[in-house]
């Protein structure tokens, strides 16, 4: 099911990127020879011709294409006035910017559907930040974060809840980023460098404030055994005062075998109960077997209010990307956290498995990457195109055929070396981040 779904992403993704350079092809009077869905060879059977057009699907289904007549370096143009070019500069580049447009587009559209469909997501996220616990020894403890800080502004952007906070956050690991938070009525300036976790995202040790409160039991685990009920709330263990859900779970991972005195709340009470934590052997760390009772809403507008929430979800997405290129650009952001078809397709079946708005949203934020990464200056991409023919335009004449086949080789020599490296990502992920 996760190869559907990621074949679902990657086709849709994929068909709207190509139709938008189709599209614009014939409007501007461009003889398009093939319609690809899938690169390499075509699968017998699966295509059509219609007019000058051959519609195909390929072998190969991470990718596609749209073969214009003229289109390659390599072939000799005849100057006939459907070829791209024999088109000018401007007509060409609306053609190139065409598809990565289209993908923006989509982006824009499905957010809003996101929103009229509706998810659950825990509480918290769509609240203010307000710290409720600073891990020890994490970036925000070091920064001298306190519990009841509330995040005005990270890098200058307001922060209006955690989802923002927490999402700026990842996009800068190992980066300086001017914090104003308001303490006792104040406003305080903080310094944060988030720490690259595992992934090379990053990681701040902030939470919001989550009562260590029960909401289910694992059956025959010593919390079951011991009387600890759904509902309950953890007031103190071993005499220590519990105010943190995180608090709590250190205490019992620390305390394998350990008797633990545990004092809670119930029914306007307190009632003592005494756990001793058993060893998680995949974990490695003590559990007892209770489950968090973290408050989920469902976020569901109507048609007016979800494109306005849409709207702004994707500029933020979009915002958040460029933000990550620029740090991978200046080196500031480690390699490894870029992901490719592995993840991605991983992804896909979690984000179909969670529902889907979720499966919506991950689509949307892919479409969004995928249009702004076709649009940087580098030869194959669209945008590499895009800046050949701004040059060309200043300098009144084309480039030579030899150039384009250089820029094009030097293009895929880059294109091939990325891949190498996010398949090497993925494969580390899959086999040592577990």
């Amino acid at each position: 099911m996760t190869l559907i779904y990621f074949l679902i992403v990657i086709g849709i993704l994929v068909f709207v990127h190509e139709f938008g350079h189709f599209i614009m092809a014939k409007r501007n009077g461009v003889r398009v020879e093939k319609f690809s869905l899938g690169m390499g060879p075509k699968i017998p059977g699966l295509g059509f011709k219609k007019g000058d057009t051959e519609y195909v699907i390929s072998a190969l289904p991470l990718g596609g294409y749209v073969k214009m007549a003229g289109e390659n370096p390599d072939e000799e143009a005849t100057g006939a006035p459907d070829e791209f070019p024999s088109k000018t500069p401007w007509q060409r580049a609306k053609i190139a910017v065409a598809g990565a447009s289209m993908n923006l587009i989509l982006a824009f559209v499905l957010m809003p559907v996101v929103f009229m469909v509706g998810a659950s997501v825990p509480e918290y996220l769509e609240e203010p930040a307000k710290v409720g616990w600073v891990e020890s020894g994490s970036a925000g403890e070091r920064a001298g974060f306190q519990r009841g800080d509330v995040i005005r502004s990270i890098k200058g952007r307001e922060v209006e809840n955690w989802t923002k906070a927490l999402s700026i956050a990842a996009a800068n690991p190992s980066s300086t980023l001017a914090v104003v938070v308001q303490r006792d009525g104040k406003d305080v300036s903080l310094s944060l460098s988030p720490a690259a976790d595992k992934n090379g995202g990053g990681e701040v040790g902030l939470l919001p404030e989550m009562p260590a409160q029960i909401k289910s039991l694992t059956p025959g685990m010593p919390a079951e055994k011991a009387g600890i009920r759904p509902g309950d709330l953890i007031v103190a263990v071993d005499g220590v005062p519990v105010s943190h859900w995180v608090q709590f779970s250190n205490m019992i991972k620390k305390s394998i075998g350990r008797e633990l005195t545990i004092v809670v709340r119930r029914d306007g009470g307190e009632a003592t109960v005494k756990v001793a934590p058993v060893k998680n052997e995949s974990l490695g760390y003590g559990v007892i077997g209770v489950v968090n009772d973290i408050k989920m809403i469902r976020q569901r507008y109507g048609p007016v209010e979800a494109v306005i929430k849409g709207f702004k979800r994707t500029v933020d997405l979009f915002g958040l990307t460029v933000d990550v290129l620029k740090q991978l650009f200046t080196l500031k952001l480690s390699v490894k956290t870029l992901g490719g078809p592995i993840m991605i397709a991983q992804m896909s079946g979690q984000a179909a498995q969670s529902g889907l708005a979720d499966f919506l949203a991950f689509m949307a934020f892919i479409s969004l990457q995928l249009g702004i990464l076709n649009l940087l200056p580098i030869p194959i991409l669209d945008g590499g195109l895009i800046l050949f023919l701004i040059i060309e335009a200043i300098r009144k004449k084309p480039f030579s055929r030899k150039v384009m086949e250089v820029s094009q080789g030097i293009g895929l020599v880059l294109l091939l070396t990325l891949i190498v490296v996010i398949s090497y990502n993925d494969l580390m992920r899959m086999f040592f981040n577990k």
